[in-house]
């Protein structure tokens, strides 16, 4: 039997603020217009490996791989259209996530991403094909599973997102489509916070009529003044305001108990004595605690202080960078 292998680790995703633009047949011109953070920990958010065992008709693999989940199978659906070989092997996909699922990190776009890479890396595709091919079929993945609107557009960019038209971006002169998404980057530390618990999936709130209007009307009305002028970091003092303005005017803020998940968050900083804001992680039940300076991030010892407070009232964190190499 012949047996290939590959890997790829791709990082995370913050969204702070998002206007649901899903009105194309097409899926690749769906997404959002929004504004987010990149991240990884320590680790790759997300790492994926992969493994394909080439049998012969009369060959069985020594372990049923037929099985996997919904977003793997999507990725090798997609890419059966590019590489039609990819049927002819029985795959094992082993992820890990360095953070917890549904809670507003981008792991369903990040899980996508990795897959698709570490599948093509297995089956010998150039890389300078495979990652503009794996961006494709990450965003038309998280569009046919409702997993995302605007994750995979902005780990294209990398860092300080800034999505201005909706849909997948430009990719090569094969792929991609015509959303519009710049970034910039600072080196940045931030403490991630959330409820350890289950949450609702995006689609319960991108698929819901009403919580779909909301987040509309209020996504446009505060990505409007960011989307004028350059984006760059002088910008930061608008976007923290811009995305609590979003977070209370969309209902968000008040819902599934986020309102008290802010209020703890706060009590953390205020208890610490750090100069920081806590935002709302789309669509989790999760907080980004992050500087409200730029020229001055948060120390270790800081957020050192407020994860020990978080953990007294049974909250669980962890410290992220900003990251800009997002697909490796």
């Amino acid at each position: 039997m012949t047996t290939v292998r590959g890997s790829a680790s791709s990082s995370g995703h913050i969204t702070l603020l998002f206007s649901v633009q899903d009105s194309s047949i097409h899926l690749l011109e769906q997404g959002s217009r929004g504004v987010g953070l990149c991240i990884d920990t320590d680790e790759p958010t997300c790492s994926i490996v992969v493994e394909g065992v080439l049998c012969d008709d009369e060959e069985e693999p020594s372990v049923d791989n037929h099985t996997h989940l919904p977003l793997h199978q999507t990725v090798i659906e997609e890419l059966a259209k590019y590489c039609p070989e990819i049927t002819d092997y029985y795959w094992q996909i082993n992820q890990y996530c360095s953070l917890p699922q549904q809670q507003g990190f981008g792991l369903s776009a990040a899980g996508a991403l990795a897959c698709a890479m570490a599948l093509q890396i297995a089956l010998g595709v150039e890389p300078s094909i495979a990652k503009p091919r794996s961006f494709q079929i990450a965003h038309i993945v998280e569009r046919r599973l409702s997993g995302g609107l605007g994750d995979v557009s902005a780990l294209w960019v990398g860092g300080v997102d800034l999505r201005r038209e909706p849909g997948c971006p430009f990719l090569s002169d094969d792929y991609g489509g015509n959303g519009e998404v710049e970034s910039w980057h600072h080196p940045m530390q931030m403490l991630v916070v959330w409820r350890n618990r289950k949450t609702r999936h995006t689609s319960s709130y991108i698929d819901n009529p009403e919580w779909k209007v909301r987040i509309r009307m209020s996504g446009e009305e505060t990505i409007t003044p960011l989307l004028s002028g350059d984006w760059n970091s002088y910008r930061w003092r608008e976007i923290l305001d811009a995305a609590t303005i979003f977070a209370n005017q969309s209902g968000l803020a008040s819902d599934a108990g986020r309102a008290e998940l802010l209020d703890i968050a706060n009590e953390a900083i205020v208890a610490s004595g750090t100069n920081a804001t806590p935002l709302l992680c789309m669509l989790g039940e999760s907080v980004v605690i992050i500087p409200n300076n730029l020229d001055s991030n948060l120390s270790i010892n800081e957020m050192g202080k407020i994860a020990d407070y978080l953990e007294s009232v049974n909250l669980q964190s962890c410290i992220v960078n900003l990251s800009s190499d997002t697909l490796r």
